[in-house]
């Protein structure tokens, strides 16, 4: 009896050296940003950094479609996909919220669904560039593991599918639409019952939505990174010309912006999906103050060229 004592006693230290009485956590993911260093494709180096005006984005919280209708994890994804993109350097985030509010006050749709024409009104009134919105399609967490006399090891695991698109604000048109999947893994250790259990927690969901997202967002800010700024006139009084977007977009007293009226939708002769608008040239007008507004974030402008604009009117910066 005492031998099997001390035999026991010694098997116990063995694990223990080789393992650790204290439980080990450790979470890995596939792919892992840190790892493959797919984030940094989406950072701005040193040699490349960004000082062109930046879009304004709006992020829409995902619908979720997920069998289980998993809790919370539309907005997780809305607020992940937004500090991925804020990161950049390259956006200018506006809240899943702060759109939310626009569609309840102008009553865009009972749904809360962004539609192309919806999306179009959105920008005007918010100065957007483009809107991403999308989906949670699939979602599951699955634990795998091995037990032993003394010794037990588990591995939570979960993993998630994301469906996403990117819209331009102005025309409703759709840039692009994708999809992706991502998984995360949680590990715990036990010796001798002593440790921590595998139990649930918000960090296999974000894990999984976060590899997921940056790897979507690799392609997605490749999009977006090609289209150029554009804003809107915002109030007319007088010859002075408030343009929605300022300092804080890059624009910069001396910039010229073409200014153009859209005219007609222009639907796909196929699918009669709203594909652009055509749009009608007025003039040039030059800034002269940008830091003007909350947070130095609209521009006050004269006319350069042209007559006739109007409140609404959609400006970009001149390449002359």
């Amino acid at each position: 009896m005492y031998r099997y004592l001390i035999i026991s006693v010694m098997i116990i230290l063995a694990i223990t050296n080789l393992s650790g009485c204290a439980a080990t956590i450790s979470g890995a993911v596939r792919d892992d940003t840190t790892v493959t260093e797919t984030s940094k494709e989406l950072a701005p180096t040193e040699k490349d950094v960004y000082n062109g005006p930046k879009l304004r984005v709006g992020v829409v919280n995902f619908q979720n479609k997920t069998p289980a209708k998993v809790l919370g994890i539309c907005e997780a994804a809305a607020d992940i996909l937004g500090t991925i993109l804020q990161k950049t350097g390259r956006f200018i985030i506006i809240s899943a919220q702060d759109i939310r509010s626009i569609i309840e006050q102008q009553k865009l749709g009972a749904s809360g669904l962004v539609t192309p024409d919806t999306a179009a009104k959105i920008g005007q009134i918010l100065g957007l560039n483009a809107i991403v919105t999308g989906a949670i399609t699939a979602y599951s967490e699955a634990e795998e593991g091995k037990d032993f006399i003394l010794y037990q090891r588990k591995e939570q695991i979960a993993r998630v599918t994301v469906d996403y698109r990117v819209i331009d604000a102005a025309t409703g048109a759709q840039i692009i639409a994708d999809s992706g999947a991502g998984i995360y893994r949680k590990a715990t250790s036990q010796v001798a019952g002593m440790g921590s259990k595998s139990t649930y927690d918000t960090d296999l969901r974000d894990g999984a939505l976060r590899d997921a997202l940056t790897k979507a967002m690799v392609n997605m800010v490749k999009q977006l990174g090609t289209r150029k700024w554009s804003g809107r006139i915002a109030y007319i009084k007088g010859g002075q010309i408030f343009i929605n977007g300022g300092q804080k977009c890059g624009i910069n007293v001396g910039d010229k912006l073409d200014v153009y009226r859209g005219v007609e939708d222009i639907l796909d002769p196929v699918t009669k999906v709203k594909i652009g608008v055509s749009e009608d040239y007025v003039g040039q007008v030059k800034i002269i103050k940008n830091d003007s507004g909350d947070n130095n974030d609209m521009s006050l402008a004269s006319p350069f060229s042209g007559k006739g604009f109007k409140v609404g009117d959609i400006v970009r910066l001149s390449e002359k």
